[in-house]
């Protein structure tokens, strides 16, 4: 991607930032430059909403359950990504001052290249719940923090398959742009009993994609 939003890391500051770049880039003002990809800009305004009718629970400490606040790490990082869809790519003369300031969105191809790394991410099972998977990437080359590779991120692959099958046979699709340590998938009920095969591989900042993971699996539940 051209550039990329710059995330807060607390979940509160995060919140309040969808509460403003959700309506700013859905205003009718604005479908000059996000309206061209309309099936993602409704995909994150319908996870808005879920977003808002789950925050109520998990802002109510009598409330808040551990499926609750699951579920609110799932929809800050399905928000991330189909935000940073909607500004990967489109043209810097299309973007103005107010909307990298709003938007808080940064380029990726400021300053010096940097090389893709030659190295693979260690993907991990963190935890599971219900139609989820939690992964845990880890950089092998800096093992003691949670950090990408300074100017990469993961581009992260899932293929869903009824039986566990060799792995060239496998299609990878649904790839998502993951910046943290852990990554949250959900799936649907439909896919119980399926098997989830996962892999991924880091990638600079001019879609430079290093080499892919070890694929590894676990059963939906």
């Amino acid at each position: 991607m051209n550039q990329t939003i710059k995330f807060a890391t607390k979940i509160h500051e995060v919140s309040e930032f969808f509460d403003i770049a959700v309506p700013y880039m859905t205003d009718i003002d604005r479908q000059e430059i996000f309206g061209n990809k309309a099936q993602d800009l409704k995909k994150v305004k319908d996870d808005k909403v879920l977003f808002d009718d789950n925050r109520k629970d998990y802002l109510d400490v009598s409330k808040r359950t551990k499926f609750v606040t699951n579920d609110n790490n799932l929809l800050i990082e399905r928000l991330k990504n189909g935000l940073n869809l909607l500004v990967a790519d489109i043209p810097s003369t299309k973007i103005s001052a107010d909307d990298k300031r709003i938007l808080n969105i940064i380029e990726w191809h400021h300053g010096n290249k940097i090389p893709v790394v030659t190295f693979s991410p260690l993907i991990t099972i963190g935890h599971t719940a219900y139609l989820q998977i939690t992964v845990v990437i880890a950089n092998p080359e800096t093992p003691n923090s949670t950090a990408m590779p300074h100017g990469h991120i993961l581009f992260l692959e899932t293929c869903i398959t009824d039986e566990d099958i060799a792995d060239a046979a496998l299609v990878f699709g649904n790839g998502v742009i993951v910046s943290t340590a852990k990554h949250i998938m959900h799936f649907e009920v439909s896919d119980i009993k399926k098997t989830c095969h996962i892999r991924g591989r880091y990638e600079n900042g001019h879609h430079e994609r290093g080499p892919v993971s070890v694929i590894i699996r676990k059963t939906i539940a």
